[in-house]
């Protein structure tokens, strides 16, 4: 079905939707008509010359004697007003009306068309003077009190006729609305499940051939932007293989040759050759320094897959989070503060990869250890529905620099953190945590402590998603 047919039917909708509104309106004022509630338009004009003589033929005449289809100006023999309810030009000229007839004969009813839809209908009082009664082309109220607290009934009906066509409107609208939000509910659906990188899925469709156009244009869309992402997954994928393929073959050379450095070291000691002992130990200073620059591509290349998760206590996974940091501590050669928050002990399993997080927290410490004059601090705690590691140093902090990119592969540049062995850093670090985090749904977030010192905290959500 075309989208024009969508369209042209509500359309269609709403003109007969205000058209009903009309012709309810104008039967209500033709019911009260019928009811003898309201006088027609005509009845005033048509009725003018009856009415006149009745008038005439009384005794007296009082407001409450004149139907209240007609406006009336009464003159006395001198021909100025003493009685009326108009004003103006009208006034002016049921005056003129009234006077021309006050030396008419009793009976005389003169009809005059005063212009705009008045009448005017003259005629002399049996007591002196005269009376000139106006009326209107439009219906009136017949009960005086309803005329005196509604407005005309045509504009009450023009304005109940407004009132149920914007009413009639705003639903016809309402329902289109609806309708069309149906119909572009695969739409919808399909660009939000893109966004968020869901592509597994089929798009769906609609009864509207142009809604139709643009969700096939959209699953072409997708399915190639499937394709291309899983390429470049896999390519991802296999270059982490290599990475740690090729990080795991260094290993073994690098161990033998930092060993056999240290072991021909040892053995000229003082009193062999000084120039070939200081070789010997910057060969295995050198391989030392490439051993953990291989440890961390292992790292980053484990941190960057996906996370192995199973049913884990926060509790167990803080202790062990607090033994791997001691251990890296006391190979770097500081002190550690470990701390553990009340809420950690009564926390339930949730799905964790323990190793993966162990590791990350283990890199946090390594990378603070590097730059603390003489103390590391690590925490864990439940907080929010996630389970947060938080280590601190009492180095020099973080640079501004840092703060915005140390989580970056390969990031470097932090003029305020240099190791305190003068070593290398390799920025793989904190990318390797950041990762972990990550394939948690968390993050690891980098501050500086208003003490002084770097604070590096991981935070992943306990409810697995």
């Amino acid at each position: 079905m075309p989208l024009s047919f969508v369209i042209a039917r509500y359309f269609a909708y709403a003109f007969a939707a205000v058209a009903a509104a009309w012709l309810a309106s104008f039967m209500a004022l033709s019911a009260t008509i019928n009811m003898g509630w309201v006088y027609e338009a005509s009845w005033g004009p048509a009725n003018a010359r009856g009415v006149a003589a009745l008038l005439a033929a009384g005794e007296g005449l009082g407001p409450e004697d004149i139907p209240t289809a007609y406006r009336y100006a009464v003159v006395d023999e001198s021909g100025e007003v003493s009685e009326t309810d108009l004003g103006g030009a009208r006034l002016d000229h049921a005056r003129q009306e009234a006077g021309a007839v006050l030396d008419a004969a009793p009976g005389t009813v003169e009809i005059t068309g005063g212009g705009s839809g008045l009448t005017y209908a003259a005629f002399p009082l049996e007591g002196g003077g005269a009376c000139a009664l106006v009326s209107e082309y439009l219906p009136q109220w017949v009960s005086r009190d309803l005329a005196g607290l509604l407005p005309n009934p045509q504009n009450l009906m023009l304005a109940g006729a407004a009132a149920g066509s914007a009413l009639a409107l705003a639903l016809v609208a309402r329902r289109a609305s609806r309708v069309i939000s149906r119909k572009m509910a695969p739409l919808t659906e399909a660009a939000g499940r893109v966004g968020a990188g869901e592509l597994g899925f089929a798009v769906g469709s609609t009864n509207v051939r142009e809604v139709n156009d643009v969700l096939a244009a959209m699953d072409a869309m997708r399915a190639s932007l499937a394709e291309s992402l899983e390429a470049r997954w896999a390519a991802e994928r296999e270059q982490r293989e290599q990475v740690a393929s090729l990080a795991h073959d260094l290993k073994t050379p690098l161990t033998v040759l930092r060993a056999n450095a240290d072991f021909v070291a040892e053995e000229l000691g003082d009193e062999g050759d000084a120039d070939l002992a200081a070789a010997a130990r910057d060969i295995s200073d050198g391989a030392e320094r490439l051993d953990g620059y291989v440890r961390l591509l292992i790292e980053a290349s484990r941190g960057s897959g996906g996370a192995e998760r199973a049913p884990v206590r926060p509790a167990e996974l803080c202790e062990q989070v607090v033994a791997e940091a001691a251990q890296v501590a006391r190979a770097r050669g500081v002190a550690l503060d470990a701390a553990t928050g009340p809420a950690v002990a009564g926390a339930p399993e949730a799905p964790l990869d323990r190793a993966a997080l162990a590791r990350a927290a283990a890199n946090l410490v390594a990378n603070a250890a590097e730059h603390a004059r003489s103390r590391v601090a690590v925490s864990c705690d439940v907080a929010g529905g996630s389970f947060v590691i938080e280590v601190t140093d009492d180095g020099p902090g973080f640079s501004p620099a840092a703060l915005e990119r140390g989580c970056e592969r390969l990031f470097t540049d932090d003029s305020s953190r240099s190791s305190r062995d003068g070593g290398r850093h390799y920025g793989l670090g904190l990318h390797a945590a950041s990762e972990a985090a990550r394939t948690h749904g968390g993050s690891v977030s980098l501050a500086n402590s208003p003490s002084g010192g770097a604070v590096a905290t991981i935070a992943v959500p306990l409810s697995g998603t």
